[in-house]
């Protein structure tokens, strides 16, 4: 790998903070504009866990650091942009409209943009087994991963309403045999299990005690009565952001299901200017397709806001 540096540039054209998907695309549009670009790696990939990304064009079933090495060969082969592996501990905007980036180490540089990329990070329920079997037989994404235990029998962990859905969507399209599990769901009406019992979705109201892997598999444990053997059970996480840099900067969030994200315009601009977001942390939607996309757009709105800062004006703030 090239263009790996130790020592900060004194300034650069572009910060990013986060050297995964998202922050990757966003500084491979840089670099093929010959704007300097320092992309900021902490190291920790939201999907690093996950032996496969699944649904990525022409990367379909590969494991996810080795798409990201991919993508990254790709934007360190243009000279302009350098990676330090690091993480950036502040960002404080500038009277004259740039940002000075301190890393953990102490290190420092200036920016005139940028982009914050740095991911979330997942928070499951405490229930024994469940963070072990993530990204395994705990799994978060149909799309992502229900290929693959399709037509076996499903479960899924009802945290919220939203959970109905999952097991609407896993009942119609990729198993007959679908487990929707209450745990702590109180938000869940009798009239919606009722319509869940008429599309074929099995209701269970006991409590799970544990979940442990059994083969490619796992089995749950409930507080009384028998076991459940099942191919995968599907979990929506709770999230925080994996830094706190946008919200210290000012970036207005708004709320998910699961947890906040950044607010973004059309450009993937936030509500502080020079200031843009992509990936994870810009919508409640997590998928590599959707943060290679977003990291583009992020990339090239930065590009051309350092000609035209006119046409790239912030959000405009809302009331909560």
């Amino acid at each position: 790998m090239t263009n790996l540096i130790t020592p900060l540039p004194a300034t650069i054209d572009v910060a990013i903070i986060g050297g995964s998907f998202a922050g990757l695309s966003a500084a491979l549009q840089l670099g093929r504009a010959s704007r300097t670009a320092l992309v900021i790696d902490a190291g920790t990939p939201r999907n690093a866990v996950s032996a496969a990304a699944y649904g990525v064009p022409g990367w379909d079933g590969m494991a996810p650091g080795v798409i990201l090495d991919a993508i990254r060969a790709d934007a360190l082969a243009y000279p302009t942009i350098t990676l330090h592996q690091g993480r950036a501990d502040m960002v404080t905007a500038q009277p004259d409209g740039s940002f000075a980036v301190t890393m953990a180490d102490g290190q420092a540089t200036r920016a005139r943009r940028i982009i914050l990329a740095y991911g979330m990070v997942d928070h499951l329920p405490g229930i024994p087994g469940l963070a072990e079997g993530w990204g395994r037989y705990v799994l978060h994404c149909p799309y992502c991963h229900g290929y693959e235990v399709k037509g076996q029998p499903l479960a899924v962990l009802a945290r919220n309403v939203m959970a109905l859905h999952m097991a609407r969507m896993l009942r119609a399209d990729w198993s007959a045999d679908v487990t929707l599990c209450l745990q702590d769901a109180e938000d869940i009406e009798p009239s919606q299990l009722d319509e869940a019992r008429q599309h074929g979705i099995k209701v269970e109201a006991r409590r799970i005690g544990s979940v442990r892997p059994e083969g490619a598999g796992a089995v749950l444990t409930f507080d009384d009565g028998p076991e459940a053997t099942v191919a995968a059970i599907f979990v929506a996480s709770d999230t925080s952001f994996a830094s706190g840099i946008g919200t210290d900067l000012g970036c207005q969030t708004a709320p998910g299901f699961a947890g906040p994200f950044l607010r973004v315009g059309s450009q993937g601009q936030t509500t502080v200017a020079g200031v843009f977001a992509a990936g994870d942390i810009s919508r409640p939607a997590p998928l590599v397709t959707a943060a290679l996309a977003d990291g583009v757009l992020a990339g090239v709105s930065a590009h051309q806001s350092l000609h035209w800062p006119e046409r790239f004006l912030s959000l405009e703030k809302v009331s909560p």
